[in-house]
Protein backbone atom coordinates (compact mmCIF):
# COMPACT_ATOMS: atom_id res chain seq x y z
CA UNK A 1 0.00 0.00 0.00
CA UNK A 2 1.15 3.55 -0.96
CA UNK A 3 0.31 6.14 1.77
CA UNK A 4 -2.17 9.44 0.65
CA UNK A 5 -0.08 12.41 1.87
CA UNK A 6 -2.31 14.65 0.75
CA UNK A 7 -4.95 12.87 2.19
CA UNK A 8 -3.67 12.17 5.39
CA UNK A 9 -2.85 15.94 5.78
CA UNK A 10 -6.41 17.19 5.05
CA UNK A 11 -7.80 14.48 7.33
CA UNK A 12 -5.61 15.58 10.24
CA UNK A 13 -5.98 19.40 9.94
CA UNK A 14 -9.91 18.58 9.41
CA UNK A 15 -9.74 17.00 12.90
CA UNK A 16 -7.59 19.83 14.55
CA UNK A 17 -4.72 17.40 14.80
CA UNK A 18 -0.80 18.86 15.33
CA UNK A 19 1.62 16.77 13.60
CA UNK A 20 3.26 15.89 16.51
CA UNK A 21 0.03 14.56 18.38
CA UNK A 22 -0.78 12.44 15.05
CA UNK A 23 2.15 11.33 15.01
CA UNK A 24 2.29 10.25 18.63
CA UNK A 25 -0.87 8.64 18.94
CA UNK A 26 0.05 6.21 15.41
CA UNK A 27 3.58 5.74 16.90
CA UNK A 28 6.02 7.09 14.58
CA UNK A 29 7.91 10.44 14.77
CA UNK A 30 6.57 13.82 13.80
CA UNK A 31 9.30 14.22 10.91
CA UNK A 32 8.58 10.92 10.00
CA UNK A 33 4.79 11.56 9.74
CA UNK A 34 6.02 15.23 8.00
CA UNK A 35 7.51 13.13 5.03
CA UNK A 36 4.96 11.08 4.66
CA UNK A 37 2.47 14.22 4.06
CA UNK A 38 4.56 15.88 1.74
CA UNK A 39 4.85 12.48 -0.19
CA UNK A 40 8.59 12.37 0.04
CA UNK A 41 8.83 8.76 2.13
CA UNK A 42 6.67 5.66 2.20
CA UNK A 43 4.90 4.00 5.21
CA UNK A 44 4.74 0.44 6.08
CA UNK A 45 1.47 -1.74 6.11
CA UNK A 46 1.57 -1.15 9.88
CA UNK A 47 2.13 2.12 10.11
CA UNK A 48 -0.79 2.98 7.68
CA UNK A 49 -2.96 1.04 9.80
CA UNK A 50 -2.03 2.91 12.68
CA UNK A 51 -2.22 6.11 11.14
CA UNK A 52 -6.06 5.21 9.54
CA UNK A 53 -6.99 4.02 13.27
CA UNK A 54 -6.00 7.05 15.07
CA UNK A 55 -7.49 9.30 12.70
CA UNK A 56 -10.94 7.16 12.46
CA UNK A 57 -10.94 6.16 8.71
CA UNK A 58 -10.76 2.98 6.77
CA UNK A 59 -7.63 2.74 5.52
CA UNK A 60 -8.53 2.90 1.82
CA UNK A 61 -9.04 6.77 2.81
CA UNK A 62 -5.41 7.48 3.11
CA UNK A 63 -3.88 5.08 0.78
CA UNK A 64 -3.24 5.46 -3.18
CA UNK A 65 -6.09 2.41 -3.96
CA UNK A 66 -4.01 -0.09 -5.21
CA UNK A 67 -3.97 -2.68 -3.12
CA UNK A 68 -2.07 -6.18 -4.17
CA UNK A 69 -2.14 -9.38 -2.25
CA UNK A 70 0.52 -10.88 -0.88
CA UNK A 71 0.50 -13.59 -3.84
CA UNK A 72 1.49 -10.75 -6.20
CA UNK A 73 3.69 -8.98 -4.01
CA UNK A 74 6.21 -11.64 -3.13
CA UNK A 75 8.76 -13.11 -6.21
CA UNK A 76 8.09 -17.24 -7.39
CA UNK A 77 9.84 -19.23 -5.27
CA UNK A 78 9.59 -17.89 -2.07
CA UNK A 79 7.69 -18.61 0.92
CA UNK A 80 4.20 -16.37 2.18
CA UNK A 81 5.16 -15.54 5.95
CA UNK A 82 2.06 -13.81 7.82
CA UNK A 83 2.99 -10.64 9.60
CA UNK A 84 3.31 -11.07 13.30
CA UNK A 85 2.10 -7.94 15.31
CA UNK A 86 0.28 -7.78 18.53
CA UNK A 87 -3.36 -8.94 17.74
CA UNK A 88 -6.82 -7.52 19.50
CA UNK A 89 -9.34 -9.67 20.14
CA UNK A 90 -12.33 -8.34 18.90
CA UNK A 91 -14.75 -6.87 21.95
CA UNK A 92 -17.81 -9.46 22.19
CA UNK A 93 -21.16 -7.81 20.98
CA UNK A 94 -23.21 -6.86 24.21
CA UNK A 95 -27.02 -6.09 24.11
CA UNK A 96 -27.20 -2.18 24.60
CA UNK A 97 -30.28 -0.81 25.81
CA UNK A 98 -31.31 2.92 24.49
CA UNK A 99 -30.31 5.58 26.55
CA UNK A 100 -33.83 6.83 26.67
CA UNK A 101 -34.94 4.07 29.08
CA UNK A 102 -34.66 3.72 32.80
CA UNK A 103 -32.02 0.78 31.78
CA UNK A 104 -30.38 2.48 29.60
CA UNK A 105 -30.14 6.00 32.26
CA UNK A 106 -27.68 3.82 34.13
CA UNK A 107 -25.59 2.02 31.89
CA UNK A 108 -22.21 2.57 30.82
CA UNK A 109 -21.62 3.06 26.97
CA UNK A 110 -18.15 2.44 25.73
CA UNK A 111 -17.07 5.57 22.92
CA UNK A 112 -17.91 3.30 20.34
CA UNK A 113 -21.02 2.65 21.57
CA UNK A 114 -22.23 6.10 22.45
CA UNK A 115 -21.05 6.97 18.76
CA UNK A 116 -24.59 4.94 17.68
CA UNK A 117 -26.55 7.78 19.44
CA UNK A 118 -24.17 10.94 19.01
CA UNK A 119 -22.92 12.63 15.93
CA UNK A 120 -19.10 11.92 16.82
CA UNK A 121 -17.26 9.04 16.48
CA UNK A 122 -15.94 6.94 19.07
CA UNK A 123 -12.47 8.86 19.00
CA UNK A 124 -14.10 12.49 18.69
CA UNK A 125 -15.76 11.38 21.51
CA UNK A 126 -12.99 10.17 23.73
CA UNK A 127 -10.85 13.91 22.35
CA UNK A 128 -14.12 16.06 23.89
CA UNK A 129 -14.17 13.96 26.84
CA UNK A 130 -10.53 14.23 27.58
CA UNK A 131 -10.59 18.17 27.09
CA UNK A 132 -13.50 18.15 29.09
CA UNK A 133 -16.11 19.55 26.20
CA UNK A 134 -18.89 16.88 27.15
CA UNK A 135 -19.89 15.38 30.64
CA UNK A 136 -18.29 12.01 31.02
CA UNK A 137 -17.34 8.93 33.42
CA UNK A 138 -13.71 7.98 33.93
CA UNK A 139 -13.31 5.44 35.88
CA UNK A 140 -9.89 3.14 35.34
CA UNK A 141 -8.78 5.92 33.42
CA UNK A 142 -11.32 4.65 30.58
CA UNK A 143 -13.79 6.60 29.12
CA UNK A 144 -17.59 5.48 29.41
CA UNK A 145 -21.11 7.34 29.18
CA UNK A 146 -24.04 6.88 30.98
CA UNK A 147 -27.74 6.85 29.29
CA UNK A 148 -27.80 10.73 31.06
CA UNK A 149 -24.67 11.74 29.98
CA UNK A 150 -25.68 10.97 26.37
CA UNK A 151 -29.34 12.52 26.92
CA UNK A 152 -27.21 15.97 28.04
CA UNK A 153 -24.42 15.60 25.16
CA UNK A 154 -27.80 15.42 22.77
CA UNK A 155 -29.33 18.44 24.21
CA UNK A 156 -25.62 20.42 24.24
CA UNK A 157 -25.83 19.81 20.48
CA UNK A 158 -29.50 19.66 19.56
CA UNK A 159 -29.87 22.43 16.90
CA UNK A 160 -32.54 24.77 18.01
CA UNK A 161 -35.26 25.66 15.72
CA UNK A 162 -34.90 29.17 13.93
CA UNK A 163 -38.02 30.45 15.67
CA UNK A 164 -36.58 30.10 19.04
CA UNK A 165 -32.73 31.57 18.03
CA UNK A 166 -34.44 34.27 16.25
CA UNK A 167 -34.62 37.53 18.02
CA UNK A 168 -37.84 38.83 19.22
CA UNK A 169 -39.36 41.76 16.73
CA UNK A 170 -41.70 44.38 17.98
CA UNK A 171 -45.03 44.34 16.06
CA UNK A 172 -46.09 47.34 15.01
CA UNK A 173 -50.16 48.38 15.18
Amino acid sequence: MTPNGTAIKALRQVQSLSLRALADMAGTSASQLSRIENNKAGAGDDLIHRLAEALDVPVDDITRGEVMSTKEAAPEGTVDIPAQGPKKRPAPEREVPYPGTDEGAVFHYTPEEAARFLPWSALQLRRKAYAREIPFNDGGARVSFTGLDIREISAMTAVRPLIETAPVQQRSA
